[in-house]
């Protein structure tokens, strides 16, 4: 569960979101603490990827505002990041893009980035394949790789759109235990379709269809002892608590 105590380090205040007309985030009140560790889920076109921009700073609130601690460094999985399997980039050089700063003259390297790197890909397991083409390695050890490069800057809060997506079920558990050990250390919100996250990992889930609705997961679990669940039943629970309990 949530500790109360925890220190705040992001609060939206009634934000909402459009493009030209369209509304696709509206009245979003929403604190996240230090050590929690979020699911974010709803249908596709609800907001959740917008919602995830607008906290990394990629998006601007229409209106309202997103209050964040002045030590905060988010870390980004964006959603959908294919490599183009003949490119001839080695897994090492993509965690260390993690590090690149933009500046006038097109980027820098910190003088320990290939350490620090190889460090991550050694915590990762993956210390191995730093030398292997990125389009040699499986979507898990993909997908890894991808986290590890989000954490090149030291964030203390790694946000992950669908980081499980086109990937086996062994390696969603794999990603999904490895989150658990990062959340020791850093805030985690990753956005989902999979529900077996909020179940096994999860603290808290927010359901996001264009309002929000944040639900605690300790009652789910209590809910579902079975081995054995009914995701779409799960989901339609979900949504009918939003509808009922409106935005909070």
């Amino acid at each position: 569960m949530q500790n109360s105590n925890s220190k705040k380090i992001i609060e939206c205040k009634n934000v909402k979101f459009s493009f030209t007309k369209e509304r696709i985030l509206y009245n979003v009140d929403w604190v996240i603490k230090e050590g929690d560790f979020w699911a974010i889920i709803g249908p596709n076109g609800g907001g959740k990827s917008t919602l995830a921009r607008l906290l990394v700073g990629l998006l601007s609130p229409t209106e309202g505002s997103i209050i964040k601690d002045s030590n905060l460094k988010i870390g980004y999985v964006p959603q959908n990041t294919f490599f183009n399997r003949h490119f001839p980039i080695t897994a090492l050089e993509v965690v260390m893009m993690g590090f690149l700063k933009s500046n006038l003259f097109g980027g820098f390297l910190p003088k320990n980035a290939k350490e620090t790197a190889l460090n991550l890909l050694e915590q990762f397991h993956l210390q191995s394949y730093a030398n292997k083409k990125i389009g040699e390695l499986s979507g898990g050890q993909r997908q890894r790789i991808l986290i590890a490069r989000a954490l090149c800057g030291n964030p203390n809060l790694l946000i992950l759109d669908e980081p499980t997506a086109s990937i086996d079920s062994k390696n969603q558990k794999e990603i999904y235990d490895l989150l658990q050990k990062i959340n020791q250390e850093k805030t985690i919100i990753i956005i989902s379709h999979d529900v077996s996250v909020l179940l096994g990992y999860a603290r808290e889930v927010l359901y996001v269809n264009q309002n929000i609705k944040s639900h605690n997961i300790g009652h789910l679990k209590q809910i579902h002892q079975t081995e054995h669940f009914c995701e779409v039943e799960m989901l339609m629970e979900f949504q009918h608590s939003n509808n009922l309990g409106g935005n909070q």
